[in-house]
């Protein structure tokens, strides 16, 4: 009996995870967070596009006002433990960490968040970044390991100033030929 319960709490898991791959937005995704209650805390206006679940879902807190770009990872663990235990022939455990992203914040595609990590509030984390360390409020940080590379405050004053968009992919890849000519 106990094994089938633990199959069947594996079974469900796959399942949960296979749907939430399958969503078609990350609107629709943080909905399926918050009703489910699969993160120990998700805010209000979050937009989740990441197909990829925390593996501890309860050691990740989201807030308000949060946008995760594309293939986002959380990790809350690490496997160490399976080298010590092979090196000293000794049993060792996983080291957890809770990963805490404050009010408005946008995290970049292809990011990874380490565990012990708090982000923001009013940050942003570049995409591709490594993040080890926590994100002062207002930092915007890029790289591997994420260091900062700008502040949050003046990107507001850049795009203060109104953009007339391009009209079409032609007028786009005209501005980017006169850009790139050299």
């Amino acid at each position: 009996m106990k094994k089938l319960k633990k199959w069947w709490k594996r079974y469900r898991l796959f399942l949960q995870k296979l749907r939430f791959q399958c969503m078609r937005d990350g609107e629709v995704r943080a909905g399926y967070l918050r009703k489910h209650e699969i993160l120990a805390e998700i805010g209000t206006n979050v937009y989740y596009y990441s197909r990829i679940m925390p593996a501890d879902p309860k050691l990740v807190k989201i807030h308000n006002n949060v946008s995760i770009a594309t293939n986002v990872r959380f990790v809350n663990h690490d496997r160490i433990d399976i080298v010590l235990s092979g090196i000293f022939n000794k049993k060792y455990g996983k080291q957890y960490g809770c990963i805490e992203v404050m009010d408005n914040v946008f995290i970049g595609a292809d990011t990874v968040i380490l565990p012990g990590v708090k982000i923001g509030p009013n940050a942003i984390v570049g995409a591709g970044s490594i993040v080890t360390k926590d994100v002062p409020p207002g930092t915007i940080v890029g790289g591997n390991p994420a260091r900062k590379i700008g502040d949050f405050a003046e990107l507001i004053e850049k795009r203060k100033k109104p953009v007339k968009p391009p009209s079409g992919e032609k007028k786009l890849w005209e501005q980017f030929e006169k850009k790139h000519k050299g």
